[in-house]
């Protein structure tokens, strides 16, 4: 086996891990058995299966919310949601600066204004302190998005669309499984969102689920989703305008599979994303993000640290990734500050954002945590938390060897 003093492999040693961590996706007869009933039954679209149906309603209840509705993915549920709280042409959403497009996207989907908003250090999610600061006559609605799997602080964000009344729209994308106090994500505000993309926690290539709490909510949402039907109205009976984002029921038999595993991988991943960000919490220069004590448990999309590059002989951000990949880890790459995408900087909104919109100067907006959070975090991929204890523990052992030999690693780049 070897040591933290061995010659990491990136400058010719022998790498830390030679055995791959396990695949994803997982699956297994669960899956098979669901896409079998579905080919046979013949009824392979929404309206003729129950799959997907099924599936959005038991995913729902998991999280502690009373109606889940299947759709086509993580995007258009966010933009479902907004056009159910009624936002749109002339109103403004507030997004946090560090997350996907999908997150901002959604809004311009709608008509309504992004306005881009800094982020809690620690959690590197929204901060409901410069969330308040942000909302003026025109704010309709804040999206809340969990990142890796980190609550959002639900409590003061609750608290806040409530004295302002606005309407919380959690996106749920990285958080199949977080519990917040008890409850689910996706529960707490308005509407929860969760994207079923590949990398996902549960995935069947692409696919979403909308829950919420409310009935006339969900109806309306429903509705935008199924071409502006009516619940109970003939099926030619458009009432609004709506879009077709429906689930197939493909999608929603392997979910019904991936749905029977969710609750024993989440553990095992949680388990030892605690124990590993113990071990690198011991390394100078490596801090995990913060836990927050109301978050009972964490689906950890990705593990998330922060990398101090003085502690590492000045190595930079790449060179350290590339040193981690080269020592076995499994990497992923952290989002860009959105304020820094060219769709922000230079308004590429295409037809979106017409007269009424407020017109905000993205391409002189700063927003200095997520940037730098955005050039100072290390994304590794979820599959590596469902490995043995002491498979994920060689991460910790990895970034220890780099930091051993940082200025060697530095010199020779």
């Amino acid at each position: 086996m070897t040591s933290i003093m061995d010659r990491p492999a990136i400058i010719g040693g022998s790498p830390v891990r030679t055995t791959d961590y396990p695949s994803w996706p997982i699956w297994d007869e669960h899956e098979r058995t669901q896409l079998l009933e579905t080919l046979e039954a013949g009824g392979w679209w929404q309206g003729n299966g129950d799959k997907a149906a099924t599936f959005a309603a038991q995913f729902a209840a998991y999280h502690g919310a009373t109606y889940g509705m299947a759709l086509t993915n993580g995007t258009h549920t966010l933009e479902a949601a907004l056009a159910a709280c009624d936002v749109g042409d002339g109103d403004e959403v507030l997004v946090p600066g560090m997350t996907f497009i999908a997150s901002a996207s959604a809004a311009l989907a709608v008509n309504a204004t992004p306005v881009l908003v800094d982020i809690d250090p620690d959690t590197l999610c929204i901060d409901p302190v410069a969330a308040e600061a942000a909302i003026t006559p025109r704010t309709k609605a804040i999206v809340a998005v969990h990142v890796a799997g980190a609550a959002c602080d639900l409590d003061a964000l609750t608290d806040l669309c409530a004295r302002r009344g606005l309407r919380l729209i959690e996106d749920c994308a990285h958080a199949h499984g977080t519990f917040w106090r008890g409850r689910g994500v996706g529960s707490w505000g308005d509407f929860g969102s969760f994207s079923m993309q590949r990398s996902k926690l549960m995935t069947a290539g692409e696919g979403g689920v909308l829950i919420c709490n409310d009935e006339e909510l969900r109806d309306r949402a429903w509705a935008y989703a199924d071409c502006g039907r009516v619940k109970g109205e003939w099926f030619y009976h458009h009432a609004t305008y709506g879009s077709n984002l429906r689930m197939s029921e493909w999608q929603g038999a392997v979910l019904l599979g991936q749905l029977q595993r969710i609750a024993e991988q989440n553990r095992i991943r949680n388990d030892n994303a605690v124990a590993l960000h113990a071990a690198l919490d011991e390394i100078p220069g490596i801090r995990a993000p913060r836990r927050d004590p109301r978050m009972d448990s964490q689906g950890n999309y990705c593990f998330v640290f922060h990398y101090d590059a003085e502690q590492f002989a000045g190595m930079s951000l790449r060179r350290f990734e590339k040193a981690l990949a080269a020592e076995g880890i499994p990497m992923g790459v952290s989002y860009p500050a959105l304020s820094d995408l060219a769709v922000f900087r230079n308004r590429n909104f295409a037809p979106r954002l017409r007269e009424h919109a407020p017109s905000i100067d993205y391409s002189t907006l700063h927003l200095p945590r997520a940037e730098h959070a955005a050039a100072s975090t290390v994304w590794l991929q979820h599959r590596m938390l469902l490995a043995s204890r002491e498979d994920v523990l060689d991460v910790a052992r990895a970034v220890a060897r780099i930091q051993a030999h940082a200025g060697e690693i530095a010199s020779a780049s």
